[in-house]
């Protein structure tokens, strides 16, 4: 029994810790913290550089830039998606490593503008990743708790943006990246709201699996469910609860959604160090939020775990190993 699906997700852990409550009378209400709010546009921009060149400065280069120049300069130069503008700016980077100098002055050049130019790469490949519609799109604070056949299933976003990421350390490291490849990623993101969703669903797991805990702690420290290492009629229901609603059903939601998130929190790890510049701190700050989820969510499945263990340990019975191992 797959106990989470579309729109059942909250119900379904409400549903199992009502039902331990109910068991052990005990009542806990869960703590249901915010999910992490991806920064607005603007906190996110990184500076680029204003290289403006003289006339005379401008035809020596034309020669080994020819009119990559005139590109950035023109019209449609100055509104480039964030894809177009990193695909040009390997496409500079690429020109600028045959360039050469036939004085000192053309020399002191080209070493402003390379570095000039390395900031710009740098910059446009930040943009490409972390300042699009597509990815405020996939991160969205707004989305819907994840319908769990999706979890299950793995996130196509996640693979989405870690191939973005791939292709922008490979413009950084100097490869041309053709503009058809970053859009292809940005399209795949552009359809998936799934990570935005999946951090939702984390937020609830990690509340009804610690007010579960809380449950089952509260009961034991009023009075022990088994005075002796054997089970009770209490323990023997409870047991049923914990095999019934919980391993057979919230626990392989938990384990994929556990899964999902460690793989969503390595990628954003990625995207971040794909680059040297320092990034804005409210964009530093959403993701040590979402690095700080995941840590929740290990923790939390751990406190279920050690309750349910101390319960039916009370009483002569534990639980699987699998349970801990896979989540409980």
């Amino acid at each position: 029994m797959q106990a989470c699906d579309a729109s059942g997700v909250a119900n379904a852990l409400e549903d199992y810790r009502w039902r331990v409550g109910n068991v052990l009378d005990q009542r806990v209400a869960p703590e249901v913290r915010a999910v992490p709010v991806y920064p607005r546009r603007r906190a996110r921009r990184l500076a680029s550089t204003d290289l403006r060149l003289s006339p005379g400065e401008a035809l020596s280069l034309r020669d080994c830039l020819g009119r990559l120049l005139g590109e950035r300069n023109s019209i449609l130069g100055q509104v480039m998606t964030p894809s177009s503008r990193f695909a040009y700016e390997t496409r500079v980077a690429a020109a600028l490593s045959g360039c050469e100098a036939d004085s000192d002055e053309e020399s002191a050049l080209l070493e402003r503008v390379r570095r000039s130019k390395s900031t710009d790469l740098a910059v446009a490949g930040y943009d490409v990743i972390f300042n699009t519609e597509e990815i405020e799109r996939f991160l969205s604070p707004e989305a819907s708790p994840m319908e769990m056949r999706g979890v299950h299933g793995g996130l196509i976003g996640i693979a989405a943006l870690d191939e973005l990421v791939g292709l922008v350390r490979r413009g950084l490291d100097g490869d041309g990246v053709g503009e058809a490849a970053l859009s292809a990623s940005l399209q795949r993101l552009r359809e998936s709201r799934e990570a935005g969703g999946l951090l939702r669903t984390a937020v609830l797991f990690v509340a009804e699996l610690e007010a579960v805990a809380a449950i089952i702690h509260a009961r034991l420290n009023a009075r022990p469910v088994c005075l002796q290492p054997r089970p009770t009629p209490i323990a023997e229901i409870a047991e049923t609860v914990f095999h019934k609603f919980y391993a057979r059903g919230v626990q392989p939601d938990l384990a994929s959604l556990r899964r999902e998130l460690a793989k969503l929190v390595a990628v954003l790890g990625q995207a971040a160090n794909v680059q040297a510049a320092e990034l804005p701190r409210p964009l530093t700050a959403y993701l040590e939020a979402v690095q700080r989820l995941d840590a929740r969510l290990v923790d939390a499945s751990r406190t279920h775990a050690e309750a349910w263990q101390r319960l039916l340990g009370q009483c002569g019975r534990m639980p699987d190993r699998s349970d801990s191992d896979n989540g409980a």
